[in-house]
């Protein structure tokens, strides 16, 4: 069944215009058919009721129920210096399974604060896009940049992917608990100062094998990795 996104609400009807207008249309969809909408953080079950030369009408029909898989995966991620490259971690972050995304500032990461905060809005967008894609329940929380010096360990198990000085794979980490959080460097990867500040915090440094990934792509690997042994699918 499709997913579209609510460009607005009158009541029980959803009104869907614009971009997503647009997607219905190239999906070749009619009157009466059944949609996914998602509109004010909530996902329901709606008939398309009329269909006009730029805009729809869509009826709701139930409110579907958001069942998260856990455990919750909060990926820490360090944004690149081609900050670009962050519209390619969210989408592999979100389908992965990644329930929040929390951007970091680091020693050799991307330094401007000011640009990353207008690209917060696109960064919203685009979870939403791949929130559509991958069919996930909900779409993937991303949070307000910080310093990678303010981070201190909130999930029942924190680690931090160092393929350097990293021992443990992720197998062996007790994968029995409901939250983990995952901190992901740059392109060049973490500073030595960065790496022991993270460790003495009670971060466990984790090694993915057998190769090295690039930081676009290690988040979503680790994340895949815990969902599939923790859910029984690998």
């Amino acid at each position: 069944m499709e997913r579209l996104l609510c460009s607005r609400r009158e009541g029980s009807i959803f009104i869907i215009d614009g971009s997503e207008f647009k997607h219905l249309k190239a999906l070749r969809l009619r009157e009466g058919e059944r949609i996914e909408v998602f509109c004010e953080d909530k996902l329901f079950l709606a008939h398309i009721s009329k269909i006009t030369n730029s805009y729809a009408l869509c009826s709701v029909v139930e409110e579907l129920p958001l069942l998260l898989p856990k455990p919750y995966v909060v990926l820490y991620q360090c944004i690149p210096t081609e900050l670009s490259l962050m519209e390619e971690v969210i989408d592999r972050a979100s389908q992965s399974g990644v329930f929040k995304l929390v951007p970091l500032f680091c020693k050799r990461g991307f330094h401007g604060k000011a640009k990353v905060q207008e690209k917060m809005e696109r960064w919203y967008r685009l979870g939403l896009t791949s929130f559509k894609q991958c069919k996930r329940p909900k779409s993937i929380q991303i949070e307000n940049p910080m310093d990678l010096a303010d981070l201190y360990p909130r999930e029942e198990v924190s680690f931090v992917l160092d393929n350097f000085g990293g021992s443990l794979s992720i197998k062996e980490i007790d994968l029995s608990k409901e939250s983990y959080g995952i901190v992901v460097g740059p392109e060049g990867g973490f500073s030595q100062e960065e790496v022991k500040l993270l460790k003495n915090r009670g971060f466990v440094p984790i090694l993915l094998k057998p190769y090295i990934f690039r930081t676009e792509m290690a988040g979503a690997v680790a994340t895949a990795i815990i969902m599939n042994i923790a859910n029984g699918y690998a």
